[in-house]
This record gives C-alpha cells, structure tokens and sequence, in this order.
C-alpha cells in the first residue's frame, strides 16, 4: 500500500500526542491513568520517559520540563489504548508491511527535506525511543485506516482524482540520479568515457572534479527529483535515460555527466488511495477525531492529577494549571498515586 502522508502533520506528531477530555475519576495506586479497565502503571510511564530521554537531542529539548515530557509520554500510550479498541470497534486491521511502508515513505520524506539523518533519528530526537517507534507509527497507519472506513462513503470523481494527479505528478515519477558538473566539453568526455569504463569511479571523480559543492563530497548524488525540480535540459536527459545508464547534458551551468540510478513511478491506481486521502483531508480530521473522542468517552479515561488532567477539546494531558476552574483534591504525593481530581461545578468545558 502506497501513502505518502502530509510531511508537516507526520513530523509534528513526533512532539505532540493526543486523545480525549481531563481525568474526573479515581486512579488505583501506583497508576498513572486507567482507560477503561487498563491500568497505565507510573513504572511503566516511568520507562516511557526514561527510553526518551536517553537521546541527548530530546533530553536537551525538555531541558527542565520533564513534566510537560511525562504528559506527552502519558498521552502517547493512552492514545495507544484508544485507538487499538477504536480500530477493533471499527473492524480494521493493518500489518507490518502497511506499517513498514508508512516508515519507509516518511523516512525518505525527512531525509529529502533535510529535517533529519533518518525517521529514527527524528522519532528519537522527539523523545520516542527506538523500541517506543513501532508501536508509535502502527498507531498513526491504524489511524489512517479507521478514518479511510470513516469516509468510505463520500464519492470523489475519478476526473477530480487525475486532476490531482497530474498536478502532484512531481511526487509519483521521480528520478534517483548523480552528476559531475565540469565547465569544458572535452573535459566531460573524458569523464564520461571513464566511467563508462569503470561506474565505480564516478564518486571519486565526482569528488575530484565536480564544481557542484552541494553534491561533490557525496558522490554528485542529487536523491530523487520530480519534473519540476532541475533545469529543463537536465531534466529531460534524467527522464528519457534508462536506470543504470550513464549520460552527457549541457545547461546553463556547464556540463553534466550524469549517472541515471533509478526511476520510481507510482500509476494512477496506485496512487488513488493516496489522493482520496489528500482530498478530503477535512473530512477525515473532523471524522476521526469525533470517532476517538467517543471510544474514549466510552471507555472511560481518568489521568493520575499527579500528571496533570485529561483535556477533551485538545485531545491531550495538561497540566492541571491549565484548568483553572477545577480543583483538585488532596494532591498525590509520590509514593501514593491515589489522590482523584474533583471537578468544581463550575469547571470549563474543555476538562471534564
């Protein structure tokens, strides 16, 4: 399954983790929060944190807020239990490969944009440990799926979704190609002939005499491009080349040896799903966040006042400040854990 998911909403994810409406029940000991008839334990959020902050990036961006960290650790695994039983209500399912697509798509996204080393890195400087990153990103692919069921029903024209195609044609036919810019014919030639005789040189030619500072010191490799991206001539040339081939092109910046790597075309039929989804972005948002926020109200979500409060509105666990019409009852020292927010009469929507 092909997805290609909005790079801005995948990314910012990795910082902020949502679900449904502020903690109004009692919490057992030694829980930080109960969904349903789940007990989240404080040693098992302690291990959340404790993964998370091994990462000196994340650890230098909580800086002293470590407990703003715990809330979004908190919130990330109380969303984990509510989108799994929201999945099971709603009949869908996803496997390993849809979750290693997913990965794989938005690992190449942040590579590609220069956000990150990898989607590992970027989870990790989030504060998502390595062993925390599956589960994290199955829960955003069984996202996906409960909203694709959710909106089933709205038709979009076949004509609507060609139209979109060609416009994003950029994003489904892309070339993985390298190049040696030099500023003499003769000398491109020469390049030319030798890497025909032996491709493993080109990075070491590339390296010698590239004036393509941006590209030279990693072998002239310029990633993948869409049509659109690099001049006309050059583009062109990449595009009407065969993968594996080596070829030669002039532009307005000199001359180009270019190695043609690899050439990635995803069909219209393939990418239909994907542009649904782009389509009626909207929809799918207001669908699923009403469908969560009633299996969480179902289930019944109470958070340890310790950690702060359930916020229904922004789907998250705030700090119990950010309520100041509710009280809360005898404070939970540490070693207790079983103090519960009493609401006053008088409390704001939002947390309830």
């Amino acid at each position: 399954m092909t997805r290609t998911p909005s790079l801005l909403l995948a990314v910012s994810v990795l910082s902020a983790f949502a679900l449904a409406g502020c903690g109004d029940g009692t919490v057992r000991t030694g829980a930080a929060a109960t969904i349903g008839s789940d007990r989240i334990t404080t040693s098992t959020l302690d291990g959340y944190v404790t993964r998370g902050l091994k990462d000196p990036n994340a650890k230098q961006k909580v800086g002293t807020d470590k407990a703003g960290f715990e809330r979004d650790a908190l919130s990330r695994i109380i969303q984990h239990d509510i989108v799994t039983a929201a999945a099971k209500k709603a009949g869908v399912t996803v496997d390993g490969a849809d979750v290693d697509a997913y990965s794989a798509n938005l690992n190449q996204q942040i590579v590609q944009s220069g956000q990150g080393a990898s989607l590992e890195a970027a989870a990790s400087g989030a504060g998502i440990a390595k062993a925390d990153q599956k589960q994290f990103f199955t829960d955003l692919v069984l996202k996906e799926a409960i909203a694709d069921k959710l909106t089933a029903s709205i038709a979009v024209p076949d004509k609507v979704l060609q139209d979109a195609y060609q416009q994003n044609i950029a994003t489904y036919d892309q070339v993985h190609s390298a190049h040696i810019l030099v500023a003499t014919k003769a000398l491109a030639d020469s390049i030319l002939k030798q890497v025909k005789a032996d491709p493993a040189s080109f990075a070491a030619l590339a390296a010698k005499y590239s004036t393509d500072t941006s590209s030279k010191t990693n072998g002239g490799d310029l990633g993948f491009q869409g049509k659109g991206a690099l001049v006309k001539q050059f583009e062109d040339a990449i595009f009407s080349a065969k993968p594996g081939s080596y070829v030669e092109v002039h532009t307005q910046f000199g001359y180009h040896v270019i190695h043609v790597i690899e050439r990635k075309t995803t069909t219209f039929e393939q990418a239909k799903p994907d542009l649904r989804r782009q389509l009626l972005q909207t929809q799918r948002n207001t669908a699923l966040g009403t469908y969560l926020t009633k299996v969480a109200k179902d289930l019944g979500v109470h958070v340890n006042p310790r950690f702060g409060v359930w916020d229904s509105a922004n789907q998250d666990v705030i700090a119990a400040t950010a309520c100041p019409n509710t009280s809360i009852s005898s404070p939970s020292p540490r070693p207790g854990d079983t103090a519960a927010a009493t609401p006053t009469a008088t409390a704001t929507p939002n947390c309830k």
